[in-house]
């Protein structure tokens, strides 16, 4: 009875592997999904770099959408709409149509979506395994990458699978539509450079194999087209030298790092941006490309096929780490340091953002060989048994697939429904935007929210923005070194004393804050803080030529009457993550 059932057993995995298994994705969008539903604005997103800076772009960008402005007037004392390119331009009308969560929420749901089934398509085209499929698209849609960045990190398997089924000479018109919306939906700056140097890679060894390759040239330079008219001002700026200004980027110094120890650390835990959370797969992808070097002679032509595919791979990802290394070693940061324009601060590094996509890819192709390999001898029933081969790889994925989960977004938000940001710490939506506090400012302020701008002390301007107050100070990654100048003037003695702060701004200069000697270049300090500024030196009268007439500070100023400022009192909300000593500029 039992080998009957083991037999039956085989018999279903094989016709699993086999059917359409993609069908599992609405049961895995309902479960990570619902809970946006129920906790509302009460859920729990990544906050650094997303909900303080990308967010911005998309939310000012809709805002204006269709005005004509050049210069946004919010912030930093009017921005220059180049400077706040969102990463997916065909996401901005959600945020003019839906209230700002929900058209997150939205974009989110449509980035899981096509991360899902660009793993799954490209999976099961390359191994012929809707159980792999399955697997590699479940971990990969499940990362905690930024949503915010749209397809250009969850995309990427979608592309590969274009890519793909031209190669094979496929119907084309449905995979230029899917790449006409990777590259309305992603960012050129991110990985969009990246995977059109791949792309004419492929085109190059596709000619040289006499191979007709028309239609992969037809989507090499749509792709072109789209990123051009997305990015019409940065392509100017590149090949003809002119822009409206000076990008403070002039002025970013990059950092060296120690080359090996770097390589090894990229390679094991990928960089910023980019957590692939795959460092527990790096063994026994190892060991399976290792151990089937040894037993190539043995193998059918369609497992050495498979076995080459994944070796490729699996270089092309010691490749990434080794690149990373070199753009960060000191003679080539040296060079680029001493260069001037787009090339003086591009980030070409940006290769480790197919990371994510590449591990879970390469899992996929190493697992495919131990699927299909047969072996001969007295045990062969038993190793070859798809019970067994199945066993083998949910051992080998299990550590990576609880990592993963640990570190999602789902397992926050669970987190945080079940025990509240008092216990888990999380900042929710609500909490970091705190709509109701900025209501309560506004009111104390009682002006014409457009008439004034304000500045923040210890505390991120992205919760003032995204309730309309418009700001000196602010998060971009491109606006005038001659702004960035004027700013320095009213925090250049409170970086006098502390160093970090300064190396942080002058070498830098994303975050244009209002940093000083006691909290350094923090940004994050609420309401349970208890900052005190004992001895604050800004110069107030730069901050006023710079439009500023009022302060959000993080704690008391001791010193306000000194600076001229006059006390309107403390504001915080039971919901608010941040606690506002309101001050006005005399």
């Amino acid at each position: 009875m039992g080998k009957g059932i083991v037999k039956k057993l085989n018999k279903t995995i094989l016709w699993l592997d086999t059917a359409p298994l993609w069908w599992i994705f609405f049961l895995l969008f309902a479960v990570v999904f619902s809970l946006f539903l129920i906790l509302g604005e009460g859920s729990v997103f990544e906050y650094h770099d997303q909900l303080d800076e990308s967010m911005m772009n998309m939310v000012l960008t809709a805002r204006h959408l269709g005005d004509g402005l050049s210069v946004l007037p919010e912030m930093m004392g009017g921005i220059n709409a180049d400077g706040l390119q969102p990463a997916g331009v065909l996401f901005v009308p959600l945020f003019c149509i839906l209230p700002t969560f929900w058209a997150f929420v939205l974009q989110y749901a449509i980035v899981f979506a096509a991360g899902f089934f660009g793993m799954y398509l490209c999976v099961k085209e390359m191994t012929e395994s809707s159980i792999l499929a399955l697997i590699a698209a479940g971990c990969f849609c499940i990362l905690p990458l930024y949503p915010i960045y749209g397809l250009s990190e969850m995309g990427i398997p979608l592309v590969l699978y274009c890519f793909i089924k031209l190669w094979k000479g496929t119907k084309p018109w449905p995979f230029l539509l899917l790449l006409l919306l990777f590259g309305l939906t992603s960012h050129l700056v991110c990985t969009g450079y990246v995977v059109l140097g791949l792309w004419a890679l492929g085109l190059m060894i596709s000619l040289l194999c006499k191979r007709k390759s028309e239609w992969l040239a037809v989507a090499f330079f749509l792709l072109i087209g789209v990123y051009i008219a997305v990015n019409y001002h940065l392509f100017v700026e590149l090949f003809l030298g002119s822009s409206d200004y000076i990008s403070h980027r002039e002025e970013m110094v990059t950092y060296a790092m120690p080359f090996w120890e770097t390589v090894w650390d990229v390679f094991v835990s990928s960089a910023q941006h980019a957590p692939s959370l795959h460092k527990y797969l790096i063994i026994p992808i190892a060991g399976i490309l290792i151990a089937g070097r040894f037993g190539l002679k043995n193998m059918s032509d369609e497992v050495r096929i498979s076995y080459y595919k994944a070796l490729g791979g699996g270089l092309f990802l010691i490749a990434i780490a080794l690149f990373y290394g070199i753009c960060k070693w000191q003679p080539f940061v040296n060079i680029k340091n001493d260069l001037s324009g787009f090339l003086h601060y591009f980030q070409i590094e940006r290769f480790y953002w197919l990371y994510p996509a590449g591990w879970y890819l390469e899992m996929a192709l190493c697992f495919s060989l131990l699927w299909k390999l047969r072996v001969s001898g007295r045990r062969a029933a038993l190793i070859n048994a798809p019970i067994v081969k199945l066993l083998v790889i949910v051992v080998l994925v299990c550590p990576t697939l609880l990592l993963i989960a640990k570190r999602s977004v789902f397992y926050m938000n669970v987190s945080q429904y079940l025990n509240g940001s008092g216990i888990t710490g999380y900042i929710s939506w609500e909490s970091y935007y705190s709509e109701d506090l900025m209501q309560e400012l506004e009111n104390a302020i009682g002006r014409d929210i457009t008439t004034y701008r304000i500045a923040h002390v210890g505390i991120s301007p992205s919760p003032s923005l995204m309730h309309g107050f418009y700001t000196v100070d602010g998060y971009s990654n491109n606006y005038p070194l001659e702004y960035k100048h004027h700013f320095r003037q009213v925090i250049e003695r409170e970086l006098e004393k502390d160093e970090p702060a300064r190396l942080y701004f002058d070498n830098w200069g994303n975050r244009c804050y209002l940093f000083t000697g006691t909290t350094g270049s923090a940004w994050m300090l609420g309401k349970n803080s208890q900052i005190v500024y004992e001895k604050l030196e800004f110069d107030m009268e730069t901050l006023k030529e710079l439009g500023c007439e009022y302060l959000f500070s993080c704690g008391v100023i001791e010193n306000a009457e000194e600076l001229n400022l006059v006390s309107m009192g403390y504001y915080e909300t039971e919901s608010s993550y941040w606690g506002i000593w309101l001050y006005r500029l005399q």
